[in-house]
């Protein structure tokens, strides 16, 4: 059955609607309009501050803070600016509610954190970074796989010995300068005497292998070389 004669919405093209409402001439114009229509919500949503974030570039800083390391830095919708992670974690208070959820689970912190490395205060409750050893709060502390959970086994990533309680700062700066921490590991190999240490070449490999004890000793290096690296990726200061 064929309804009146119509214009395509799309191409304009003039054609016999097959269905009452029908506004496109085949399927083909249908899904580019569609598909037009998806583009246009997108830039709408960037120009209102909305969808996709802009990226931190050289010279931006978080807004209240001053934190300048760029792997830290992220876009907040809130106050239309860059924050570091540490304050934006301060801003949803999302750290705060994951607690809540675990010691009303019964999980508790010794349970949960046996075996980690971090900084205890009292009772359990992390008090400091493990790396930076600044103070932290439940708002703000997160727990970093020191061997990636899609890199290893699941005894593995059961194993709370392969947890280390950072900031979040300093867990921006672990998952993305991936160049400086695996240089920093070449440095931590070519200290050590022990064989152990000199059966695989690379950070991954290591990761692959499942070795904890090669990598928790990574992560004590790392913790006496963090304040060099955070010099190293550090902006440089501006002249005037």
């Amino acid at each position: 059955m064929y309804y009146r004669r119509r214009i395509c919405a799309y191409c304009g093209k003039e054609f016999y609607a097959t269905a009452p409402g029908q506004k496109y001439c085949s399927y083909e114009c249908k899904k580019k309009a569609q598909k037009e229509r998806r583009r246009e919500y997108r830039r709408r949503r960037i120009e209102r501050g909305r969808g996709r974030s802009p990226k931190p570039k050289l010279g931006d800083r978080c807004i209240r803070c001053g934190y300048d390391i760029l792997y830290a830095l992220e876009y907040s919708h809130e106050v239309n600016g860059f924050l570091c992670a540490n304050c934006h974690r301060l801003i949803h208070q999302g750290g705060r509610r994951r607690m809540s959820d675990a010691m009303a689970m019964g999980w508790g912190y010794p349970v949960r954190l046996l075996g980690a490395l971090y900084d205890p205060g009292f009772p359990y409750e992390p008090e400091r970074c493990y790396l930076c050893k600044q103070p932290i709060t439940p708002a703000v502390w997160e727990r970093h796989h020191m061997i990636p959970r899609s890199a290893s086994r699941r005894d593995i990533r059961l194993d709370s010995r392969n947890i280390v309680i950072v900031c979040a700062n300093c867990h921006r700066i672990l998952t993305r300068a991936n160049d400086v921490i695996r240089e920093c590991f070449n440095e931590f190999r070519n200290s050590r005497l022990d064989p152990r240490y000199h059966y695989y070449t690379t950070l991954d490999q290591y990761e692959v292998a499942g070795d904890l004890e090669v990598i928790r000793a990574f992560y004590q290096f790392l913790r006496e070389k963090w304040n060099e690296i955070l010099s190293q990726l550090r902006q440089p200061m501006d002249d005037n």
